[in-house]
């Protein structure tokens, strides 16, 4: 049986790769570290941190309101004017963290930003859940197990504390 190939126009030759020059020129790459961060930037940075620590906690407090009254299926239209800004600014705190300035800092800066993120998609997700409640009863299954912010609450407490010791 003989296979039947479709002729096309010559291709031209692949033209040379230019980086390949560049690869066999480089025989290794060296990350250096940032440049010292002086006091008074460093001091700066953990402030700022501990600003928005600060203000996560306090936040966090209201969102566990706000959950609660979810999971009690209150009005949309009453908690929706709650959430909504609670969870931007939960969202704001996180894209205002500061550059961290040493490894400890850099610990504290990614477990901020991951409880902030935590906590503005929660209760994104639950304002949600809630608009949808009628549709099925797995999503008033999933709202009747809300129950706080859980571990992540936890570790933005601890981190809290670690930071005004």
């Amino acid at each position: 049986m003989r296979l039947f190939k479709r002729t096309g126009p010559e291709r031209p030759p692949a033209e040379p790769d230019p980086r390949a020059a560049l690869r066999g020129a480089i025989s290794s790459v060296t990350f250096l570290p940032e440049a010292e961060v002086s006091p008074v930037v460093l001091l700066d940075r953990r402030a700022k941190l501990l600003r928005i620590v600060a203000e996560a906690v306090v936040l966090q407090d209201r969102a566990v309101e706000l959950l609660a009254d979810i999971r009690r299926r209150e009005p949309l239209g009453e908690l929706a004017p709650r959430g909504g800004p609670l969870a931007r600014r939960f969202f704001e705190l996180r894209r205002t963290l500061p550059p961290p300035a040493d490894p400890e800092m850099a610990r504290q800066c990614e477990t901020a930003s991951v409880v902030l993120d935590h906590h503005g998609t929660v209760i994104t997700y639950a304002l949600e859940l809630l608009a949808m409640d009628w549709r099925s009863p797995a999503i008033v299954a999933q709202l009747e197990r809300l129950d706080g912010l859980g571990e992540p609450a936890e570790r933005l407490d601890a981190l809290y504390a670690e930071l005004t010791h």
